[in-house]
């Protein structure tokens, strides 16, 4: 198993691009997965639209992804594409979250992801989402996000093995003091699998994005990653 991306979610206008910058430069593979909610736009986690052009315009590192939550999903699903998106590779689309269940069309949605090849579009994956694979396996930019934790912070029972056909990575609860098990957990799960792992809950401290964890966890997981 070789990790191609550390994600680290939930910064914030709490935090300096600068800041983000310098973590970049000693960890290249890091990914800044910024989550896009205009109803909740700058709250915790959920940064601005001031701050994530701040990030576009000065932010100098490779990686960098969009969550798309609540009504920026739902807008997405039915052809309205944020501006902000612009600015990212990857691009997950959080099922799990913001009560967005019921409201879109699932078919809708994978004609979406088919019209923007300029993306990879990352798709929370749980096994309720088993009926989305047939569609997904013809579309090749995607790929699945194992995270039952939708952002909780919950650890899985057990590390499911990737699919075949997808790119898949792992999300739930992982954090500085767990984080080289659970890689080497992973690390069985997935084989000879690319993955990459992604984490928000666990780099917060009283729910504010906590710099030093980050660096930890990044430390911690770099013998892991793809050279």
């Amino acid at each position: 198993m070789k990790l191609k991306y550390v994600a680290i979610t939930g910064a914030d206008d709490g935090v300096s691009v600068d800041d983000l910058n310098a973590v970049a430069r000693d960890h290249s593979f890091v990914e800044w997965a910024l989550l896009y909610m205009p109803e909740r736009a700058g709250q915790k986690r959920f940064p601005s639209e001031k701050w994530i052009a701040d990030f576009i315009t000065h932010y100098k590192g490779a990686h960098r992804a969009m969550h798309l939550c609540g009504g920026a999903f739902l807008d997405f699903a039915v052809g309205k594409t944020p501006e902000a998106m612009k600015g990212f590779k990857r691009i997950q689309l959080n099922l799990e979250f913001g009560n967005v269940e019921g409201q879109y069309d699932p078919q809708k949605l994978m004609a979406q992801i088919a019209a923007h090849p300029e993306h990879e579009f990352v798709i929370q994956y749980t096994e309720k989402r088993k009926s989305l694979l047939p569609a997904l396996e013809k579309i090749q930019n995607h790929a699945l996000l194992f995270d039952g934790s939708a952002g909780s912070g919950a650890l899985p029972g057990v590390w499911p093995a990737p699919l075949t056909g997808h790119f898949c990575g792992y999300a739930g609860g992982l954090r500085p003091e767990n984080i080289k098990e659970n890689i080497e957990k992973i690390a069985r799960a997935a084989g000879d699998r690319e993955t990459w792992i992604d984490m928000e809950s666990g780099v917060r401290t009283d729910d504010k994005f906590d710099l030093a964890k980050v660096w930890q966890v990044l430390s911690i997981a770099a013998p892991w990653v793809l050279k």
